[in-house]
């Protein structure tokens, strides 16, 4: 039993071994963002800087696993390997400056998209040539990408349990965040490399005996019935909306969209059966058939939603899936027998294409945005002369409109990039400029974070006599005694007595909006920016605040303050 479970671990290292050495760079790409992680994780306070180069670093694992693969079907020399490693680097060193200035909405769709398509090329690279068996190829990773997310996950549990029963029979005192490196180093090292492992090399084509049964009878037998059954129910709906010509919800064109890319998925991992199972071979030749009239009615319902209220991120890329599941449904009801590397390629161009240049989601969303905005003010007597004119008498629908434009722009781009708007407007000039507020918004309020910049620095309390921390006891509801002195916390208001008599009390509150105030946009302050001092003719105060979470109303600007974290120093007269 111990040789066989010794035997075990030395065929996993073999394989870790092996994968490291066709692997190298990936591999020491993804230690370095665990690391980061790690270190984020023991922090304090969260880095966006080190989630960002996390981020980076973890886009350079496609990008040199596509390199790795495109070297082992072509001889490079040296020199062309140094460049190319080179020209990656420099790659990675402007996507962090100019593609991951910040963790905003669009440059997260960003990422994700080329995160996508790096994958997807990966996998396309060794049959770009020599497309046969590619289907095979591509379901044994998915087998094996399954198999080893089971593994990590016994492993990870099997860990977790072994130190919670050390850290519970042997009071080790044991940090909780030490579960979340576990599932880092797990998922994030040992995952990465166990899957490559078991990557077949470049040219060796797949025998179709390997295709796994319960795949097969899980797809013919399951899903494949299910979509049938989802297709006939989208049919009679679809008549429904034919007959009462009430269009369907944006929500169906989302469900739509997921259900074509599952159908298209679906018939590419079939695909290798048509030849042998006829329920396969009847499903390949009428699905797709079947499925362009439902993508028709996506499309329409789409084109009403997109002339009502113009463009924006959401409805571009669910255009653009769209796009891509028809014409890969038009490929398989046209083509006799389908080259199903190009379904794939396709879709590594689309996710490049909708985030980038002009045409991009981003691009797109802001241009159709603006002429909707336009068309209201202009449809409402309040665009004169490329100036906003205030009106009390547009109509409930258009403010709501204008509002909606609005707080897109403010969560997910810039107001800056809404033409018509002042230059100097700002969401508290609601009224002043349009002649309305934003209560005919769906969304009020935001939430706003301060923090300090540098967390591991030394204290200076020469000039006080007392300090008090959250880790010493100060919390909501607090009550500290020590001789005449003592102090209370509850409900944001600090209460200092001396011989029973109150000689300071602190509205803790104002003090963080104060500070709020003056750094309104600013998550992370610099460690002086965080500090509230007053003093009376019985003691000094110093506040030094750790956090400050609050929400703040985006149109009259009154903020209030959620919860604080604080140190307090006393010098008392």
């Amino acid at each position: 039993m111990i040789k066989r479970f010794f035997r075990a671990v030395k065929s996993i290292m073999l394989r870790l071994l092996q994968s490291l050495q066709r692997f190298p760079e990936p591999l020491i790409l993804a230690c370095a963002v665990v690391v980061i992680l790690i270190i984020n994780n023991h922090s304090s306070l969260v880095e966006e800087r080190n989630l960002r180069l996390a981020m980076v670093l973890a886009l350079g694992i496609p990008l040199t696993l596509c390199l790795r693969v495109l070297m082992e079907r072509k001889s490079v020399s040296k020199p062309v390997i140094a460049i190319a490693y080179l020209l990656t680097a420099i790659f990675l060193f402007i996507y962090y400056h100019l593609l991951l200035p910040n963790l905003h909405i669009v440059t997260m769709t960003r990422y994700a998209a080329y995160s996508i398509a790096l994958y997807l090329l990966f996998i396309a690279i060794p049959y770009l040539e020599h497309n046969e068996g590619f289907e095979l190829y591509v379901i044994k990773l998915f087998t094996d990408f399954v198999f080893t997310f089971f593994y990590s996950l016994v492993l990870f549990l099997g860990l977790v349990a072994i130190i919670a029963t050390i850290n519970f029979l042997f009071s080790a005192g044991i940090s909780s965040k030490l579960y979340f490196d576990l599932w880092l180093i797990v998922a994030g090292i040992f995952a990465p490399a166990y899957f490559l492992a078991a990557i077949p090399l470049s040219g060796v084509v797949p025998n179709k005996e390997e295709y796994p049964r319960s795949l097969q009878i899980l797809l013919l037998y399951i899903v494949v019935p299910l979509l049938t059954a989802y297709t006939a129910i989208l049919y009679v709906y679809f008549i429904k909306v034919i007959v009462t010509r009430v269009w369907p919800t944006v929500m169906v064109s989302h469900l739509v969209l997921w259900y074509s890319l599952l159908s298209t998925v679906v018939i590419f991992f079939i695909y290798q059966l048509r030849e042998e199972n006829t329920w396969a071979r009847i499903f390949i030749k009428y699905f797709p058939k079947l499925i362009l009239p439902i993508l028709v009615m996506m499309f329409v319902a789409m084109g009403v939603r997109v002339k009502a209220y113009g463009v924006t991120e959401n409805r571009y890329l669910v255009l653009a899936g769209g796009l891509w599941t028809s014409g890969a449904m038009l490929y398989y009801a046209l083509r006799e027998k389908a080259v199903n590397i190009r379904i794939v390629i396709t879709a590594v161009l689309i996710a490049v294409l909708v985030v980038s240049g002009p045409w991009s989601a981003f691009a797109v969303s802001i241009y159709s945005q603006n002429k909707q905005m336009e068309k209201i003010l202009t449809r409402n007597n309040m665009l004169i002369a490329g100036k906003i004119m205030p009106s009390e008498t547009t109509s409930p629908a258009d403010k709501k409109s204008i509002c909606s434009i609005i707080e897109y722009f403010n969560r997910y781009h810039s107001l800056a990039d809404l033409k018509v708007l002042p230059h100097d407007f700002t969401l508290s000039k609601m009224v002043e400029t349009f002649g309305f507020d934003l209560t005919y918004s769906e969304l009020g309020n935001k939430h706003f974070i301060h923090r300090p910049r540098e967390i591991q620095t030394l204290l200076e309390v020469q000039d006080y006599d007392y300090l008090l921390s959250s880790a010493a006891g100060l919390y909501d509801g607090a009550l500290i005694s020590q001789g005449a002195l003592s102090i209370s916390y509850q409900a944001q208001i600090l209460q200092i007595a001396r011989d029973g008599h109150t000689i300071l009390e602190l509205d803790v509150g104002q003090a963080a909006l104060q500070i709020h105030g003056v750094n309104i946009g600013e998550d992370v302050l610099a460690n002086e920016e965080m500090e509230f001092i007053t003093e009376n003719e019985y003691l000094k105060i110093k506040l030094i605040f750790h956090t400050i979470n609050g929400m703040e109303d985006i149109a009259t600007g009154d903020a209030h303050i959620d919860w604080v974290d604080f140190s307090v120093l006393l010098k008392i007269y």
